[in-house]
Formats: C-alpha cells, structure tokens, sequence
C-alpha cells in the first residue's frame, strides 16, 4: 500500500513569519509548528514562566496571532474571551456572554477555541452562541445562534469545534437535521449554504490538503466530507462510538484519512481514491478520546486510552501508518494531549505535566518534563506560537512559558 503525504498550507492567516497558531491545532489545523526555535536541552533547568492568568473553567485551547493570544473560560454563569499581550500577558480587551455550566458528567466550562483571521475573530459558545468580533479592539461585527437561528441540535457535552474561516465563509456545526453544516458570511453572519444531517460531533472541520476545495467533518455518525462551495455531502464513512462521541481530529494523509476515536471504538485507516472510502486497517488499540493524532514520516504519535479509573493505564504511543502497528508505547501521561514542534513532541498530561519527546520510530526517548499546571482532567492541548509555550488547565490557569532556545 502505497500512502500518499501531502503538507500544504491551505489557509491565508496573516502571519509575521509563519509562526502564529491562530486555530485550533494551529496554523494547518494538523497540531504541528514548523518552528525551529524549541530548546531542547534543560539539565535542570525549568522553563520561564513569562505570565500567568486565570481565566475560568472549561477546555478552550489557546490561540496566537499578530502579538495576540485568547482563549475563553466560565464563571459566574458567563463565558468570557480573553484578548491579551502575548508578551506579558496584559489583558487587552474581554467579551463576556451568559452561558449555563453545561457540566455533565465533569466539571464543564468552555469548549471550543476561537480562530482568528484576517483581523476577526471567530468563536463559539458551548451552547450554541456564535460571535464575530475585530481581533484587535474586540468590538462585535455581527452574531449568530446555532440552535436559536439556524435550527441546530446541541450535541450532549455542547459545542466544541472551532470555527473554520476560508475566504468569505465561516463554517460551523449545528447539528441541524436540515444542513448539520452550515456556512455565513464571514463579514455579515448571513448564511450561504448548508448540507448534511448528521449531530454534531466535538472535533473542527477542516479542509482536505488533497483537495481544498472539501471540507472534512467528524460527527457523531462519523466522517463526512462535503464541498466547500455547496455544502453538499460528498461522501461519508459510519464511525460511531458508544456515546456518540468523535472528539479527536481525524488525520489527514492526502487521500488517506485516520479517524479515531475512544469509547471502545478505536482507529480505521480509509482509502478516498473511489466511489466510497476502503477500509485499510482497523485497530481497538489506538482509542484517541481527547487527543488528536500527529503524523510524521510515515508514523503517527498519539494517546490511547480513557478518562476515569483506568486513565492511569493510557499510553503515549509511535504507530506506523502503513500496517497500524505499534512500535512503541509508554505510560505515564494518563489521558494527555499531544503537539509536535519540528521533530519534538510536546506531551501535556492530564495532571498538567509538560514533557518534551523525541519523535521518532526508533525508540521512546523523553528529553524533559516539568510541571507546569495544577489540578486534574487537563484535556486541552497546549499551543506553541513565537517561542512560546501556552498550556491551560481545566480549572482555568492560563500560563505562557519561554521555551525557546
């Protein structure tokens, strides 16, 4: 089997030299900086914590752009966007919206991380507000309800996904049955198109790099990808968990996609060559609940396992791609998240650990780690933009580290 890997740059972001995560997963939505800059040996040195900031529940992560960095968090039954000096953390402007805790089942708070483009801001709440504001004064342009306006359905665990923004159109789940994905003019909020009737899932859609004329999405049924000018459903592949949960961002191999999932579920490798997507692989031992996987070189890094009393038995893992096979695996980050910075992966553990690994096939080789958040259920993955370092635990500590050479 023949794979095909593809890197392009599919969004317009404007940014200084290439180095600003201005969405979720960052500048390619692929949880991966091709940022140079990451010091890799520390003795017994720690990090420089160059700020901290507190910022209320939930599991927004964090974004960079332009000098900027956000996030949101909960409290007080409000949720509240956080604009701040990326240099020394001074909060510059908020927005603040009444929100419910929506906390089923754990703590709750916020969900989805906001996505800056082109001088706005898009972000949504977890139960269904969606705000378009200028990303330097934070003045509100125009607003949206999924399920007030556009007749949504707000899955279980509320809204999570970020918003995707490509040239005129900011594109959403709803979860509606008629058009689950919607696009609205990204300068008006007025709506272009929808397509679909599947719930929403927990991951953000994104665009194919095959393909950037396609939108791939992870809902609660499972994948499907639709045209970016129509929103019509072009294909789909039955991927359902037994709590209808698709979290983890698929990942994207060109003509080849990687979905995974926990709940008992696990991973499927699927060919997007014909008519309808070919299983090449399926396997129960790469169950990603939070963590999307990273893909280098032929290999994917990730975290297997599951929140709750067997959390401790989760493993960071190297997969290679081609058969779905392990070739190495290791405990000790409980249900983390994971990014990779040029040829090092940043492990944040569920216990608010930062540790820094080798990426690489040939053996488990962990370079540093630190402690560097408080608290439990830490499931937001952390952001690298400019040398620095965001990690933000679920409580709502928000705290930007010096982490270049």
């Amino acid at each position: 089997m023949k794979l095909l890997f593809i890197s392009v740059c599919f969004f317009s972001f404007i940014s200084a030299q290439g180095a600003d995560w201005p969405t979720f997963g960052g500048f390619d939505q692929n949880h991966q900086s091709k940022e140079k800059t990451l010091r890799l040996e520390w003795g017994n040195d720690e990090p420089e914590i160059l700020w901290k900031l507190e910022v209320g529940l939930g599991y927004s992560s964090v974004v960079e752009a332009g000098g900027l960095a956000y996030t949101q968090g909960y409290q007080g039954n409000q949720n509240t966007l956080y604009c701040v000096n990326a240099q020394n953390g001074k909060v510059l402007w908020t927005h603040t919206y009444d929100s419910g805790l929506g906390d089923k089942y754990f703590q709750g708070g916020t969900r989805s991380t906001p996505t800056v483009y082109k001088g706005k801001l898009y972000v949504q709440g977890h139960e269904g507000q969606l705000f378009c504001l200028d990303a330097k004064t934070g003045k509100a342009i125009w607003q949206r309800h999924l399920v007030d306006e556009l007749n949504g359905r707000c899955p279980t665990w509320g809204y999570a996904g970020a918003p995707l923004v490509v040239d005129n159109k900011v594109i959403v789940q709803t979860g509606s049955a008629d058009g689950s994905l919607v696009a609205l003019n990204r300068s008006t909020g007025k709506e272009i198109w929808r397509g679909g009737s599947a719930e929403a899932g927990y991951a953000s859609p994104y665009l194919r790099t095959v393909n950037s004329a396609e939108i791939v999405v992870f809902n609660q049924y499972g994948l499907s990808i639709h045209d970016l000018q129509t929103g019509q459903e072009k294909i789909s592949y039955q991927h359902k968990t037994r709590y209808e949960v698709n979290a983890a961002q698929p990942m994207d191999l060109g003509d080849y996609i990687l979905v995974a999932s926990g709940y008992g579920k696990g991973a499927a490798l699927l060919n997007f060559q014909g008519a309808q997507p070919k299983v090449l692989w399926e396997s129960d031992g790469v169950a990603c609940q939070m963590a999307s996987l990273i893909h280098q070189n032929g290999y994917a890094y990730g975290v297997h396992g599951q929140t709750g009393a067997n959390a401790k038995r989760a493993t960071l893992f190297c997969l290679e791609l081609k058969e779905g096979r392990k070739v190495w695996e290791e405990r000790g980050y409980g249900v983390g998240t994971v990014i990779l910075i040029d040829q090092t992966l940043a492990v944040l553990s569920d216990r608010g650990e930062l540790a820094l690994v080798k990426a690489s096939p040939n053996g488990f080789e962990e370079l540093a780690r630190f402690h560097v958040l408080g608290g439990k259920n830490n499931w937001t993955p952390p952001s690298y933009a400019n040398g620095r370092m965001h990690c933000r635990s679920s409580s709502g500590s928000w705290v930007c580290l010096a982490m270049a050479k």
